[in-house]
């Protein structure tokens, strides 16, 4: 996604969210071991609970101060996450889980941010393309975000399910906002978008779908969460279960996709005239570990670990969901 500027945003403790102190003005848990938490998040669509949990007041209700680091990529907010710099990092778990079979890092997963439905990533071309259909892509040169990120395993595994072999096909790295003029001049043959890339480009440029990276066998695939360090669950479990109530309230807010909508624009640097055409996703209410677990298989297939991770013990499960709901609101 597009780089934006370093300055952190504070989600509650101004306007008519809260005090910038985190204090807590309608009952949550006063006794959080730490009520200013920074979390580190790219400008995405994946980001939505924790903007619903803003813009409703979840935070503030369970006393905490969240604040939005924003960061570069999935890497950077790794980075950020372990040195320290954010306590909280959102996004795709490749990530996550490569340092975790590493030994580079003790990571936690205590939220499902988004699952996958259709034209969510695909493989787009131009109109005036050669590559027309899935088994042209076998001897083409297609952009993804990076090597072992999502647009890497998800676009092989598709394409290896639709029985093409990508052996002579070329993986290059692209940023998603360089994607359609790399198209556009030729410097690839194909890309592998995600939202709103997708719909930028069909729109600016007439760019097509030859492959729906996220139906078949990779329908329903875990798109992005939320992780933190073994060391900042275990040292503050208060805060922890206050943050996953707050995003579980927005989990259900969020299954009404008008909720969400309007928000768009401020945290994923959409124009308000693509806001309500984009795939948003699914916004999951609960996290599944054989759903996350599906993520560490196509890492160990496609050579980025050596072995699986046990995804089941790296999540922090969030408090019972009807405790996410308090009295009076």
């Amino acid at each position: 996604m597009a780089t934006i500027g370093a300055t952190a945003f504070t989600l509650s403790g101004c306007g008519l969210l809260s005090g910038a102190d985190g204090s807590n003005a309608t009952g949550g848990d006063a006794g959080l071991e730490k009520p200013t938490i920074v979390i580190g998040s790219l400008p995405a669509l994946s980001q939505a609970p924790v903007a619903l949990a803003q813009a409703k007041g979840y935070f503030q209700d369970e006393g905490l101060n969240v604040k939005v680091q924003p960061v570069g990529d999935g890497p950077a907010a790794l980075t950020s996450l372990l040195s320290g710099q954010n306590d909280i990092s959102l996004g795709s778990y490749t990530a996550p889980i490569k340092a975790q079979a590493t030994g580079a890092g003790d990571l936690k997963f205590v939220s499902e941010m988004m699952v996958s439905v259709p034209n969510n990533m695909n493989i787009m071309t131009l109109p005036n393309s050669s590559v027309k259909k899935p088994e042209d892509l076998s001897n083409a040169k297609i952009a993804i975000s990076a090597p072992g990120a999502i647009t890497d395993i998800g676009a092989k595994a598709a394409l290896q399910e639709r029985g093409v072999d990508i052996r002579n096909a070329e993986f290059v790295k692209f940023g998603f906002p360089d994607m359609l003029s790399a198209l556009q001049n030729g410097q690839v043959d194909a890309a592998v978008m995600t939202e709103p890339f997708i719909t930028q480009a069909a729109k600016n440029a007439g760019a097509t779908t030859v492959v729906d990276c996220f139906s078949g066998g990779t329908s329903d695939f875990p798109v992005a969460g939320a992780t933190t360090t073994a060391k900042f669950a275990q040292e503050n479990p208060k805060t922890l279960q206050a943050f996953q109530r707050a995003v579980q309230r927005a989990q259900l807010t969020g299954q009404n996709r008008a909720e969400v909508t309007p928000l768009l624009p401020q945290f994923a640097k959409i124009t308000p005239e693509l806001a309500p055409i984009v795939e948003l996703g699914k916004i999951p209410t609960s996290m599944d570990a054989a759903r996350l677990q599906r993520v560490s298989e196509l890492m160990k297939r496609f050579g980025q670990i050596g072995k699986e991770v046990d995804v089941s013990k790296m999540l922090v499960q969030p408090p019972p969901l009807e405790e996410a709901q308090p009295a009076g609101r």
